[in-house]
């Protein structure tokens, strides 16, 4: 019964940022959207930053396999600490977080009736600047011959729910993203291996 409720949860708690506390739930969505930018090219993951915008490409237009291959075998995804309590773990592994984030792009193609509450549309916008951005290194404590990078980015986003409600970020929103590279000095690979939602 705990997994299942932590399933659920995780359609409407997890799947990238979406804790309890960050949700506001809005009987009308806003009206005045930002003019939609230029589409969104899944990245080779050659630079640090292709991890981050993978992450929008595979939400944007839904594919769980771009997710998948953006996640490290050692990913732990971390709820902000407001959010930890009851079902809602301090955290969770990859194969919790690739089940969650699943079955949230898949919700709004389920049968009649559908098992999970089905998301209309989902809008992420992570806010970040591929020149400027800054990444801080770190040495893991368990990979002390790696150095991983982190990075830390305001984000936004809007799901649209079945039937009428519309589920959007708390203003000043951040998450914090941990990339390793899994490839060589020559041919780099960066995966996401750890993804901590900071709350506003």
């Amino acid at each position: 019964m705990l997994k299942r409720s932590l399933m659920l949860c995780g359609l409407m708690v997890t799947a990238l940022f979406l804790s309890s506390c960050l949700l506001d739930p809005k009987e009308d969505p806003p009206g005045d959207d930002p003019p939609p930018g230029p589409p969104l090219e899944i990245k080779d993951l050659t630079e640090k930053w292709h991890v981050l915008n993978n992450i929008e490409y595979a939400y944007e237009r839904r594919v769980k396999a771009t997710y998948d291959e953006l996640l490290n075998t050692d990913f732990t995804f971390f709820f902000a600490p407001g959010d930890v309590g009851g079902e809602i773990p301090a955290q969770w592994d990859r194969t919790e977080e690739v089940n969650a984030t699943g079955r949230l792009f898949d919700s709004n193609a389920q049968g009649e009736p559908p098992v999970d509450p089905v998301c209309r549309d989902i809008r992420l916008d992570l806010q970040y600047d591929p020149d400027t951005m800054q990444w801080v290194e770190i040495i893991p404590e368990d990979f002390p011959s790696e150095t991983w990078y982190t990075t830390t980015v305001f984000y936004t986003f809007t799901f649209e729910m079945e039937p009428d409600d519309t589920f959007i970020a708390q203003p000043g929103a951040r998450a914090q993203f941990t990339v390793r590279n899994t490839g060589t000095d020559q041919d780099l690979h960066w995966e996401l291996v750890e993804f901590r939602d900071l709350g506003n």
